[in-house]
C-alpha cells in the first residue's frame, strides 16, 4: 500500500465525540480493510489515544510536535494496539504553535515521514494552527455535529476551505450522538432529520447514517483509568456498532473503493474472520 489518505476529525464545538469517532474509526477502519496500514494522531492534549493504543509500558517514540519539524523522522511513533500505528501526543503544544509557520507544515511533514494508507487526526475543538494543518492536510474531513450550534460552528471549517480554495467535497457532515428518543412536531421527526436538513440547506454534503447517543458506548469512555474502550470490542451488540461499520465503509470507498462494500466484513483486528454484520440490536 503505497498511497496515503488522511482524514480529519475536527468541530469548534465541544462535545460532540471527536476523540471517540476518531479512535473507533481507526479500528473499524483496521478491521474492514487490515491489509492497509492505519496511523493516528491527535493534538489535543488528553492521550486518550495514547492509552488506548499504546502496549504496555512501551516509551514513546517521539511525540507530534515532531511532524513540524523540517525533516522529520521515518520511524515516528510505532505499532500499538489491534495492529494501528499511533503518534505519541504531547501535552504542551502552545510554545511549538509559535514556531509553525503556514497551514501546509504538517502535509509536508507527513509527506516527510512517509506514512502510508489511513492516516487520522483528532484536532482540538478551536480552529487553532494544528487544526489549520489537520484541514488543509486532509483528504477527507468528518464533521461531527450534534445540535444546531455545532452545525452552525461548521461554517468556519467552510470558510476556511473557501479561503484557501480546497475543495468542499472534501468535508462531509456526520451528525453524531443522536438522542432518537427525542422526537418534533411537524416535518423533522428527531435530530437527525433537522440536523440533516439543516446540513442541506447550506450547501453541506453529509454521510449517509449517523452515530447514535448510547448509555452502553457512553459507559465505554467513562471509568477511572480515562480509557476509552472499543464499540468494535465491547459494544457489538449496539447499533451504535452497526453504526461505525457503515461510517467506515463510506470512508473507505472514498479513499480506496476496492474491494466492494458488500465484500467487506467486519473483523476483530487480529482474529479470524467474523461473519459480515448482522442482527445487531439498539441499546
Amino acid at each position: 500500500m503505497e498511497r496515503r489518505h488522511i482524514i480529519t476529525i475536527a468541530s469548534e464545538k465541544g462535545g460532540v465525540g471527536k476523540t471517540t469517532l476518531a479512535i473507533n474509526l481507526a479500528i473499524y477502519l483496521k478491521a474492514l480493510r487490515e491489509e492497509i496500514p492505519v496511523t493516528i494522531f491527535s493534538f489535543d492534549n488528553h492521550f486518550s489515544v495514547d492509552r488506548l493504543f499504546r502496549i504496555g509500558n512501551q516509551a514513546p517514540t517521539g511525540d507530534v510536535s515532531q511532524l513540524f519539524w523540517p525533516q522529520p523522522p521515518q520511524d515516528l511513533g510505532g505499532m500499538g494496539e489491534f495492529g494501528i500505528n499511533f503518534i505519541p501526543s504531547l501535552g504542551a503544544l502552545d510554545p511549538v504553535a509559535l514556531g509553525i509557520k503556514g497551514v501546509e507544515r504538517l502535509a509536508q511533514g507527513i509527506e516527510k515521514t512517509g506514512l502510508t494508507g489511513f492516516v487520522l487526526i483528532d484536532t482540538r475543538p478551536v480552529l487553532d494552527i494544528f487544526t489549520q494543518n489537520a484541514l488543509f492536510s486532509a483528504d477527507q474531513v468528518i464533521i461531527p455535529v450534534k445540535d444546531l450550534p455545532a452545525m452552525e460552528n461548521a461554517a468556519d471549517i467552510y470558510a476556511f476551505f473557501d479561503l484557501y480554495r480546497l475543495p468542499r467535497k472534501r468535508l462531509r457532515i456526520l451528525p453524531s450522538l443522536i438522542d432518537m428518543r427525542i422526537r418534533f412536531p411537524g416535518p423533522f421527526r428527531n435530530t437527525f432529520e433537522l440536523l440533516r436538513a439543516y446540513a442541506i440547506k447550506c450547501g453541506y454534503r453529509c454521510f449517509e447514517g449517523y452515530i447514535s447517543k448510547s448509555p452502553k458506548v457512553e459507559s465505554l469512555n467513562t471509568n477511572p483509568q480515562g480509557r476509552i474502550y472499543p464499540v468494535l470490542i465491547h459494544g457489538r451488540n449496539t447499533e451504535v456498532h452497526n453504526q461505525y461499520a457503515a461510517l467506515a465503509r463510506q470512508v473507505i470507498q472514498r479513499a480506496f473503493p476496492e474491494p466492494t462494500e458488500q465484500n467487506q466484513q467486519v473483523k476483530t483486528p487480529g482474529s479470524a474472520p467474523s461473519q459480515v454484520i448482522s442482527g445487531s440490536r439498539p441499546d
